[in-house]
């Protein structure tokens, strides 16, 4: 009973708190995803682990090309201290992974028409993009959905950084930047 309390507690935990542990590859694939051709890389990502961090280019020289003349996506499968997690980036971007504990905590990000309008919760999904204390995230309908049509959206995001609180905006189509010191 209390290993299924225990499990239902570890699904419970949001990505945007800092998660701490060993990174362990759980499967990986790269292709035409999510229905094209694909092939399997599970190993060959597991193996470029290094000290619980993962960067790797999701390209046809690192994993072969298994959907000629198609753009590709890479989706690797994981856990972090026994927590699942999930991300695909597309062809010639860098996955990053981390499974030290990073300076940069999430604690509430908004995409929408802020500060009054309809919004939407995207903090997990914002939290998912840090690499390395740091954060870059493109405030657009692509990433995050459209929660206002016809309305020009913000992205808010509200963190702390070394246990300091900040917090930064941006427009729609905008990139939001967090660098590695926090600014």
């Amino acid at each position: 009973m209390f290993a299924a309390m225990g499990s239902l507690f570890a699904s419970t935990i949001r990505a945007a708190e800092p998660l701490v542990g060993k990174l362990v590859i759980v499967k990986a694939v790269y292709g035409d995803l999510p229905d094209g051709q694909k092939t399997d890389v599970t190993e060959k990502v597991a193996g470029m682990i290094k000290d619980d961090r993962l960067a790797v280019e999701a390209s046809n020289d690192n994993f072969g090309d298994p959907a000629d003349g198609v753009v590709k996506k890479l989706k690797v499968d994981y856990t972090i201290g026994g927590v699942a997690r999930s991300k695909i980036v597309n062809e010639a971007e860098t996955l990053k992974i981390s499974g030290k504990r990073s300076k940069l905590v999430i604690k509430k990000a908004f995409y929408g028409d802020l500060p009054d309008g309809q919004k939407i919760d995207v903090a997990d999904k914002v939290a998912d993009q840090i690499a390395d204390d740091a954060l870059s995230v493109e405030a657009s309908n692509t990433n995050f959905g459209d929660p206002a049509d016809g309305v020009v959206k913000k992205l808010r995001v509200d963190y702390s950084f070394d246990g300091k609180d900040k917090s930064k905006t941006v427009d729609e189509n905008e990139t939001l930047t967090i660098n590695d010191k926090g600014e």
